[in-house]
């Protein structure tokens, strides 16, 4: 009966980790202007794909922004528009210098999109080291992948354990 409960929990687990896949998704923007601007307003459009191919739509996403010096955020709501997926969001960097960038994808991590430099007015303005698509992190040992295989390589050791218990007390002799 003991074995019969491990059994089950090990298979439990096995069945269970599929839900740790699909942990990840990426985020591509539309276009992003040369030069930011700081106190104008602009409109930032991106899908949001689950492992970096299927649009999905989900229930909350946003554009933060982080100023480099004093550490003040941002956060500028994505509405849908349009395809499955896609977002807009209203972006007013309201003061200049270096600001990082990220978007925030529902229940996936959010993605670090680069670092904005936001001139002083009438200055020239380096290019953002956002207008690349960044690529998806990586999901390590420790990301859903990994906790995947970490959870079938246990299941398939404790299956081997109890199978193998049974097969070796299935063949002792029987005592007189």
């Amino acid at each position: 009966m003991v074995r019969i409960f491990a059994l089950t929990a090990v298979l439990a687990l096995a069945l269970s980790s599929p839900a740790f896949a699909g942990g990840w998704a990426v985020t591509t923007l539309d276009s992003i202007p040369d030069r930011f601007d700081a106190g104008q307003t602009y409109s930032i459009g991106y899908t949001i794909r689950q492992h970096g191919v299927t649009p999905i739509t989900v229930d909350r996403t946003e554009i933060r922004i982080t100023h480099g010096d004093s550490g003040k955020s941002l956060a500028f709501p994505g509405a849908p528009e349009g395809p499955v997926g896609h977002y807009v969001a209203k972006l007013t960097i309201p003061a200049a210098g270096s600001w990082t960038w990220e978007v925030t994808q529902g229940p996936f991590a959010a993605q670090p999109l680069g670092t904005l430099t936001v001139p002083m007015s009438g200055a020239a303005a380096a290019p953002p080291a956002g207008a690349t698509v960044p690529a998806p992190a990586s999901q390590g040992a420790t990301g859903p992948n990994g906790l995947l295989l970490g959870g079938l390589l246990i299941a398939i050791a404790g299956a081997a354990v109890l199978f193998g218990g049974q097969v070796v007390v299935a063949r002792r002799p029987a005592r007189a």
